[in-house]
């Protein structure tokens, strides 16, 4: 039970340093938007780089909003049955569901890495004005997949453990 608990522990708290640092994109993202709208309406001159790069900002504050979302259970869910449900039948069938959705993570995480290795290999940039590198945008959405997959695992370990012990993992 010991090292059960670590790893999910260890997993949680790895996830939660992370979305806790990603958090604070938000205060960059906040200044590159307030300087580009004041580069455009002030000043008539709007900036090359200011949407793309406060896009690519969103998307990974976004992302890497999915491991957290994972412990918080915050997903959407459709629970018209089985909140009638003991909690030891629900983790049984969240134990089954979730055998789906690690075969998904396994196969987008698969995915995402052979297009950031792809982009990586061609030095891939943007096609817009700015013309920035984008393959270290790129390689951050594998890791992204890969984090929320382990909390997905972690969230699978307490299901298991309560669908077998019939207590929750503490």
């Amino acid at each position: 039970m010991m090292i059960v608990k670590k790893i999910v522990e260890w997993i949680d708290n790895t996830n939660n340093f992370i979305s806790s640092f990603t958090m604070w994109l938000i205060l960059p993202l906040i200044g590159i938007m307030l300087f580009e709208v004041i580069m455009r309406y002030a000043f008539h001159s709007p900036t090359v780089w200011g949407a793309e790069l406060s896009s690519m900002i969103f998307g990974i504050y976004m992302i890497y909003s999915g491991p957290c979302s994972v412990y918080e259970k915050v997903q959407v869910g459709v629970d018209l049955f089985s909140s009638k449900w003991n909690p030891r039948t629900q983790a049984v069938v969240h134990c089954i569901t979730y055998i789906f959705t690690m075969v998904f993570f396994v196969s987008i995480i698969s995915l995402t890495c052979k297009y950031a290795v792809e982009s990586w290999e061609l030095n891939e940039i943007s096609t817009s004005a700015w013309g920035q590198p984008i393959y270290h945008w790129k390689a951050l959405i594998p890791i992204a997949y890969v984090l929320t997959f382990a909390q997905t695992i972690s969230d699978f370990i307490r299901n298991l453990w309560l669908a077998v012990t019939g207590e929750e993992l503490q």
